[in-house]
């Protein structure tokens, strides 16, 4: 009889060990066949410096096709669809995309907002749905950035007009040691001859 409980528990032991680890599968396998987007350009935040904004994504997991060719939905393909500033995105207003980049032109500067889904062939959501948001800014080229004009204070200023300052001394210091420098050859010269003319006199008044 205690054979038989101890039997029984061992059993019980392996049943559950190996019921986790096919949970533990199936969890990890699900994880690693769900489809993924990402939005690599660009990125949260960021300040473009011109008109045009150039999109890319990052996909996993999920083929892209033709919506065209491809009309019946398939699990793992389909595309994307994407928007701009939209408030109320619809698969009417959306661009669709076989392909992982864009280039949207002639964008106002300022705040955007950028979005973009994974999608079925027939444009309709993935179950669940992969949505990706990303907020950006666009300005003209040349335009300062914020934190370069606020680092321009008070005290670089100063800074500035001290070194300028200094060069001017160190300048006119240059200046005025090449004027008052040492005595020419040609003076020199000139002294000797009046000592020998004067030692001439005092010779011929001796």
């Amino acid at each position: 009889m205690t054979l038989v409980i101890i039997m029984r528990e061992i059993a019980k032991y392996f049943f559950g060990a190996f019921a986790f680890s096919v949970l533990l599968a199936t969890s990890v396998f699900a994880q690693s066949s769900t489809p993924l987007l990402k939005v690599i350009t660009p990125t949260e935040g960021q300040t473009l410096y011109e008109n045009r904004v150039p999109i890319l994504f990052s996909i996993e997991n999920f083929q892209l096709t033709d919506y065209q060719t491809n009309q019946l939905p398939r699990v793992g393909q389909g595309h994307i669809h994407l928007w701009l500033d939209e408030a109320s995105p619809t698969r009417e207003s959306a661009v669709k995309l076989i392909k992982d980049d864009f280039t949207f032109s002639d964008v106002s500067y300022g705040d955007h907002n950028l979005r973009a889904e994974l999608v079925n062939n027939d444009h309709s959501s993935l179950n669940p749905p992969v949505v990706v948001s990303v907020n950006f800014k666009n300005e003209p080229v040349g335009s300062p950035s914020p934190v370069s004009a606020s680092s321009f204070d008070k005290n670089t200023a100063l800074v500035i007009l001290v070194v300028v300052a200094l060069v001017i001394i160190a300048a006119w210091w240059y200046t005025k040691e090449e004027e008052e420098g040492p005595v020419k050859p040609e003076s020199k010269s000139k002294a000797q001859s009046r000592k020998s003319t004067t030692k001439r006199k005092r010779r011929k008044k001796k």
